[in-house]
């Protein structure tokens, strides 16, 4: 990059940094109680403006802008010897360079000059939607302007606050906000959670009084809670803290002073989790110790190496089952509670609910219509129709699809579902696809809608 280019791009930089408001925060209403810090989950109201010092303002950052752009563009035709670019002759850019460089001094003296109320365009406006826009402090969910702005408030408190383009979306343009816009904001603070207790790791975390649920996973009940006990397709909400076996933690929902919310066989998580949150009631308070195969296994992640053996605190703070949630999605299967035939070439499959009696099963030389959502053994969905609200279409005995599905569609019925467990020779094999590795035995619920 030539010397000439460096200086144009640091020249434009320089014009943006010049006409940028400075950070300032004013207090228009006093609130009460405690002042808010980061990791507190708050509820504000606010509205949002573009910050327009003045027309001649703009006018002079977008007139120097132009300039500079048109520099770098004949620096360019200098360059490669072009006779012409744009209609105009080989020119001294540096010349040009130097009236760009005038002109962003007195863009700079007019934004001294100019007054903070000439000139607000809104862009956002939370009481206008009808509800406060909730976020933990201090998480990175929000703007830098905001998360210095924002320390110290009360409850009812307001405060204005004048954010520079460097504190807000820099040079980043989002729907109704340019690049380098410097923000004006009146932001109401109108709830605070007290912050969360810490989780603290146990200093004999072996000597808990651990019971075996299964192979690799043990749970230990520190608070039996009260209510139904939880269920697959339950909705919950969990506060959790999960450490290494060595008692780093790498993740806490109280960090981000709100709970998780997961659905019970949904095959969303780890597992660990889908086995060790099973029969809990709401208030109870469990730990897991997990192995690294009901946890992420050899996959790293960056608080977490491959391999890693994890501890969880879990409490179920509530837990509900919404019905057409239920109906709309497929839950990982307890293998261990369903009646199982035996299909050809060691396919094996349980009906889970029954078709339409007396309808035409599926045949080969049909496209048949279906629903599904695959699994790995561990729990791990890699796949599901549902997920992506649309059926699946396939011709019943064309190869398109594996051939544990050709053998395990065939004669169901409209409206029929089965669970389905292809071993490796009827699914993907040693080679595996995609997020599947080779060699995996798969679980699939296959609901057949019919066929044209």
């Amino acid at each position: 990059m030539s010397k000439l280019k460096i200086f144009t791009a640091v020249l434009i930089l320089a014009v943006c940094n010049a006409l940028a408001i400075p950070f300032k925060v004013e207090t228009v209403k006093e609130g009460a109680g405690d002042t808010i810090r980061a990791g507190q989950l708050i509820k504000v109201h606010y509205k949002g403006y573009l910050y327009l010092d003045s027309a001649k303002i703009l006018a002079e950052k977008n007139r120097v802008l132009d300039s500079l752009r048109l520099a770098d563009s004949l620096r360019l035709a200098n360059d490669l010897g072009s006779a012409q670019v744009a209609g105009v002759t080989q020119v001294d850019t540096t010349k040009l360079l130097d009236k760009a460089s005038a002109d962003s001094s007195a863009a700079e003296s007019a934004a001294a000059e100019s007054t903070e109320s000439e000139g607000q365009q809104p862009f956002a406006n939370s009481y206008e939607q009808g509800e406060p826009l909730e976020f933990t402090l201090g998480m990175g969910m929000v703007i830098q302007g905001w998360e210095k702005g924002l320390v110290g408030m009360k409850v009812g408190e307001i405060r204005k606050m004048y954010v520079p383009y460097q504190m807000a979306y820099g040079e980043n343009s989002l729907e109704g906000i340019p690049a380098y816009s410097d923000l004006y904001f009146e932001v109401e603070l109108v709830g605070a959670e007290k912050p969360m207790e810490p989780d603290v790791f146990p200093k004999n975390v072996e000597g808990l009084k651990w019971r075996e649920a299964g192979k690799g996973l043990k749970i230990y009940d520190e608070k039996v809670g009260s209510g139904k006990p939880t269920a697959i397709g339950s909705v919950l909400k969990t506060h959790y803290t999960g450490w290494l076996l060595s008692g780093r933690k790498f993740g806490s929902s109280k960090d981000l002073g709100k709970p998780l919310q997961v659905v019970l066989g949904a095959g969303k998580m780890i597992k660990g989790w889908e086995i060790g949150l099973d029969g809990m009631r709401e208030g109870g308070v469990r730990w897991f110790r997990v192995s690294p195969n009901m946890g992420y296994g050899a996959t790293a992640y960056s608080m977490i190496p491959s391999n890693s053996t994890l501890i969880f605190k879990v409490e179920l703070v509530s837990s509900e089952i919404d019905e057409s949630l239920a109906e709309s999605m497929d839950f990982f299967p307890d293998t261990t509670t369903l009646t199982f035939e035996n299909g050809p070439e060691g396919l094996r499959y349980a009906v889970i609910k029954q078709g339409e009696e007396g309808a035409e099963p599926a045949q080969k030389g049909q496209n048949a219509h279906v629903h599904y959502t695959g699994w790995l053994t561990n729990g791990y969905k890699f796949d599901s129709s549902r997920d992506r609200g649309q059926v699946f279409s396939f011709p019943l005995g064309g190869g398109r699809v594996i051939r544990g599905w050709e053998l395990g569609v065939q004669g169901m019925l409209p409206g029929e579902k089965r669970i389905l467990i292809v071993p490796p020779g009827l699914g993907y094999g040693s080679r595996g696809a995609g997020p599947i590795p080779g060699g995996s035995t798969l679980i699939f619920a296959v609901e057949y809608l019919g066929q044209d």
